[in-house]
């Protein structure tokens, strides 16, 4: 398996778009034991590849990734975002609490605002606990205020925590 993984993951740099789209898809069947192999291209120095790479680990769902998908909520590229983006809401309810750290920030970026904003609604549909206890937060979400947002983020943490039965979170 290990040429075969290392052939798909060569393949993800090609020039050819069906041939990373191919390699995608199968890196994509093979699941979480291709995930670091996949994970060591998000920082490649080619922009192609690295969207390769994020768009291969978010339709993994690959937990491990959930670090470096709330990270690239900042990127200046806002197809990577997007798709960090996606890959957080694929992980589904654990994206949560990162998302919602990530936002306390009040210097937080206009893109990693909105990417959490896309984040914490997916996540918040089906679910109405989180709705309710998001709702505050997502009020003002789409604000500048970027001292509003963190102090509503944070209260939406500690109401998380609270819900979860665990202690509250130390910012």
């Amino acid at each position: 398996m290990g040429d075969y993984l290392e052939g798909l993951i060569g393949e993800l740099s090609s020039r050819d778009g069906m041939t990373r789209k191919k390699a995608r898809e199968c890196l994509v069947l093979v699941g979480e034991p291709a995930a670091p192999l996949v994970r060591a291209l998000i920082h490649s120095p080619d922009k192609q590849t690295r969207w390769e790479a994020i768009k291969t680990l978010a339709a993994i769902g690959d937990p491990a990734s959930l670090d470096e998908f709330v990270a690239l909520l900042d990127s200046p590229d806002p197809d990577l975002r997007w798709l960090a983006a996606t890959g957080l809401i694929q992980l589904g309810p654990r994206s949560v609490r990162p998302v919602l750290q990530a936002v306390t920030d009040p210097e937080v970026t206009r893109g990693r605002l909105e990417m959490s904003r896309r984040v914490l609604g997916g996540l918040a549909s089906d679910n109405k606990v989180l709705a309710d206890l998001l709702a505050p937060l997502m009020q003002v979400i789409g604000g500048n205020d970027g001292a509003v947002v963190a102090e509503r983020a944070a209260r939406s943490l500690s109401d998380l925590d609270q819900a979860a039965g665990r202690p509250p979170a130390q910012l």
